[in-house]
């Protein structure tokens, strides 16, 4: 078993309070993910939430990139992790069986950066929040001491979970300003803007943008832009028009 001391532990506190000490604010999720990008020397980690298709918290862009693919291509370790409320290691994506496993996404992560993913579940005895995820740019396991970081900084961000106050659920063609910036608060945003246009909730609305991209062989937030531009409409009758 990992040896996760109180010495160690204390360590990661540490840090992760200096993050969220200069940036001025109560330690959240972000904190945590930039402390485990900086601890395992990782160029991409993300928070998963069961129950939703978009990253809750990414930090890097590679980890940008490989939230991206996996949400648009429907497969991948975290939706893994996930299903089975197990760890899913890859400590070398470039190999038969990473590409056997994900046919699309293998080689896609590759192209973006990463040689190696770790995924583990946040879970809390029968209760299932999510999935941490960690990239590397080189490929190998995780050492003794590392794996003892990416378990500690899985429990912090579980106990943050856990202690968050319930959000009211979003309207339709509400952006939710506490999700991440960038590339998903776009994709957000014409997620609810196709609700409307569709008549429909957010996640079959968000199904509706995903199989596009796929269909189309473009990226989530190319296709996301294009409907907060208006360039691109959803109807129920007519599936969607260009402008």
């Amino acid at each position: 078993m990992t040896d996760v001391g109180p010495d160690r532990h204390r360590d990661i506190l540490v840090m992760i309070d200096e993050i969220a000490s200069s940036d001025r604010e109560p330690i959240n999720v972000s904190h945590v993910c930039l402390a485990c990008r900086d601890r395992l020397t990782a160029v991409g980690v993300a928070v998963y939430l069961v129950g939703t298709v978009q990253p809750l918290e990414v930090v890097g862009p590679v980890g940008d990139e490989m939230a991206e693919l996996q949400v648009t291509l429907g497969e991948g370790p975290v939706s893994e992790a996930v299903r089975q409320n197990q760890p899913v290691f890859v400590p070398q994506l470039a190999n038969a069986w990473s590409s056997k496993r994900w046919p699309a996404f293998a080689p896609a992560a590759l192209a973006a950066g990463a040689a190696a993913v770790f995924v583990i579940p946040l879970t809390l005895g029968a209760i299932a929040l999510g999935a941490l995820e960690i990239c590397r740019d080189v490929d190998g396991p995780l050492s003794r001491d590392e794996l003892a970081d990416a378990l500690l900084c899985a429990d912090t961000v579980t106990t943050l979970l856990l202690s968050r106050p319930a959000a009211p659920a979003a309207e339709a063609g509400e952006l939710s300003h506490a999700e991440p910036e960038g590339r998903w608060a776009v994709v957000h945003q014409a997620t609810g803007m196709m609700s409307v246009q569709l008549d429909t909730d957010l996640g079959q609305a968000f199904l509706r943008l995903r199989a596009h991209a796929y269909l189309t062989g473009r990226r989530l937030s190319e296709v996301a832009a294009d409907v907060v531009e208006r360039r691109l409409r959803f109807t129920p009758e007519t599936h969607e028009k260009k402008r």
